[in-house]
């Protein structure tokens, strides 16, 4: 699975070279610098997995997964693309704080205080960090 994953991680990587710059962004850092050391400290974990798997041996773990998990994986995977598509048409923010309610259900949370307080907070922190600290521009949608 490490070794899928650090493949997934070298596209994207690849990817984020195609990124192009708006110029409007009042930094002097590019669009793909951030992705770009995400993907990096994620390829670099993913590589210590790897590593370790070989020094470990074959894994004994069962090679079924159950179907509960296997649920959580498929609708976690669903709730990714929405939120993908949801940023184009929504907004960064509105898709943000959609795909944790969406994610936190998924999952089998059911606290409704938390999954409120979590889908609030986490978007305006965001938006603090991001576009007032780091002057980054979110990508707005209709809504925002």
């Amino acid at each position: 699975m490490a070794i899928v994953m650090m493949v997934i991680f070298i596209v994207l990587f690849g990817i984020s070279f195609t990124f192009q710059s708006s110029g409007v962004m009042l930094t002097h850092t590019t669009a793909a610098f951030f992705p770009r050391v995400v993907l990096a400290v994620a390829m670099f974990l993913t590589l210590i997995l790897i590593i370790q798997s070989i020094r470990k041996g074959p894994d004994k773990a069962e090679k079924k997964m159950d179907k509960d998990a296997l649920r959580r994986v498929v609708l976690s995977m669903a709730c990714a693309v929405g939120f993908g598509l949801g940023t184009a048409y929504l907004g960064t923010l509105v898709s943000i704080a959609l795909f944790i309610v969406a994610i936190m259900l998924s999952w089998g949370v059911r606290s409704k205080r938390a999954i409120i307080l979590t889908a609030a907070l986490t978007p305006v922190l965001i938006y603090l960090v991001f576009q007032k600290i780091l002057l980054v521009q979110l990508p707005s949608g209709i809504l925002i």
